[in-house]
């Protein structure tokens, strides 16, 4: 195959149009023949924040039939990639797993000469991206070569498909680059009357200001202490502890609270029974039952009740059940939605409470089956639960008034393993709700995105960003991101 050389000039014409139609839409324009020269872009150029100089660059951004190139191996660092290239296996381009939080490259004080010209030469040799194979010849937009410095092409297959990166356009900022960032900022455990403190990578403390205006700084080791518990004295209500004095009995194929039964174990011992029959190589050990039982007041109690089967399956891994209910005036009733151990208990000044099960943290967390669950005991005594009103899997508590809860409401946990890659521009939600005492819902916030909620002491929604170094204010409409370059010590 014959090189194709192509030769720059400083000319725009259509570019603007060509950029707005590629990443408005998402799909590239039909690559027209001949191809349009290369040059340098008429617009700004924006990677992770700061702007390319591209009149002073030996490296400058260059754009090529309405699309933006970079040279890859210059930004490798900043792109989070690994470049190698060697004449047998030609160029291999890949996502690492954990971006490394570097500022893009410092351009040279001395001007280069706006009169340069250039060649593009279409590569003979093979590329790779992320271990597939790249027909280059044949993209409408390839990999070209300027004097031999690989320079790659800002499309949607390998900006948003390949590497997960956001893409943006604006007629007054150009065209910015938003790639994968290592996580520094991670929750507001804390605040005072002017600051937020957030935990940050490497056992870190930020100070923020609550108008978000100036940039975090680390607070030293004995302020550190004092800012530590509080994000624990944060969480509303109490502890469900249990009390070691109250539990309950299987008597038969039954278990009973106070002579009170709550339920009937004979489903279970049949299903169990019918494996044993067919499966004789394994023991039927019967099951295991526990409980956990909490006074919630004079005349309220919540009981728990674990039960084990098939107990030749060694733990973890034995199947489990929980059962929530709640024992009232010698009756016992059910819990909806909660079909885990019960975490914390909210008691409100009408004499009701919220009943809750916590998430697995979505953001670091190994076992995203143990979901957010929520259930109300009205002060009429009737028991509501919170995840099927909202038609949420997942409901976090973030704060507890006189008159109800604010809490944050999900259902896409986007595989919550910490170790996921998760695109920037995922398409996850989040909304914020106050929950009146008769469980009634007003929708306060959308989240467009995913992270860890705070109220702070004068009701304002704050949120830190999963995949982003970005806090936002809901209740002002106020935002604002850091790079990771910006916030590593």
């Amino acid at each position: 195959m014959k090189n194709h050389r192509i030769r720059l000039r400083h000319t725009v014409g259509g570019l603007l149009a060509g950029i707005l139609l590629g990443f408005a839409s998402g799909v590239p324009a039909h690559a027209e023949e001949p191809p349009f020269p290369l040059q340098i872009p008429s617009f700004p150029v924006q990677v992770n924040g700061l702007k390319t100089d591209n009149e002073r660059s030996p490296y400058p951004v260059l754009t090529h039939n309405h699309m933006v190139y970079l040279p890859v191996k210059h930004f490798a660092e900043t792109l989070g990639l690994d470049v190698a290239w060697d004449a047998a296996r030609g160029l291999k381009i890949g996502r690492r797993e954990h971006p490394s939080g570097q500022r893009p490259p410092a351009e040279p004080k001395d001007k280069a000469s706006v009169s340069r010209r250039f060649e593009a030469v279409l590569p003979e040799f093979p590329i790779e991206v992320n271990g597939k194979s790249v027909n280059n010849a044949s993209e409408p937009y390839p990999l070209l070569l300027v004097d031999n410095v690989s320079y790659f092409p800002m499309t949607w297959r390998f900006t948003h498909k390949e590497f997960g990166w956001r893409t943006d356009w604006s007629a007054q900022e150009g065209f910015q680059l938003t790639t994968e960032q290592q996580k520094v900022l991670h929750r507001i455990i804390g605040e005072d009357s002017e600051a937020l403190y957030v935990e940050a990578a490497a056992d870190r403390i930020l100070r923020v200001n609550k108008d978000l205006k100036g940039d975090p700084s680390p607070i030293d080791g004995k302020a550190k202490t004092g800012v530590s518990p509080l994000a624990e004295q944060r969480k509303p209500g109490v502890a469900f502890t249990g009390d070691l004095k109250l539990t309950a009995v299987r008597l038969g194929d039954s278990v009973y609270y106070n002579n009170i039964e709550l339920l009937s174990l004979k489903p279970m011992l049949e299903k169990a029974a019918a494996f044993y029959e067919s499966q004789t190589e394994y023991a039927n050990k019967g099951l295991d039952v526990q409980s956990k039982i909490m006074k919630l007041d004079d005349r309220t109690v919540l009981a728990v009740i674990s039960i084990s089967s098939f107990l030749h399956i060694p733990a973890p891994y034995t199947p489990y059940t929980h059962e929530a209910f709640i024992i009232q005036d010698g009756k016992a009733s059910s819990v909806p939605d909660l079909t885990q151990v019960p975490t914390r208990v909210v008691r409100n000044p009408d004499g009701s409470f919220w009943i809750a099960s916590e998430a697995a943290d979505r953001m670091t967390s190994r076992t995203p089956n143990v979901y957010g669950q929520l259930a109300l005991l009205d002060s009429s005594g009737q028991l509501r639960g919170m995840n099927t009103r909202l038609g949420e899997k997942d409901i976090d508590l973030l704060a507890s008034t006189a008159d109800g809860l604010t809490v944050k409401a999900y259902s896409d946990r986007f595989k919550a393993y910490h170790d996921s890659f998760i695109p920037l521009d995922a398409e996850e939600r989040e909304t914020y709700y106050h929950l009146d005492l008769k469980g009634s819902e007003t929708r306060l916030f959308l989240y467009k995105g995913a992270g860890r909620g705070y109220v702070d002491s004068k009701g304002h929604i704050y949120v830190v960003d999963r995949q982003v170094n970005r806090i936002s204010d809901l209740t002002s409409g106020q935002s604002r991101m850091w790079w990771d370059y910006e916030l590593n010590p």
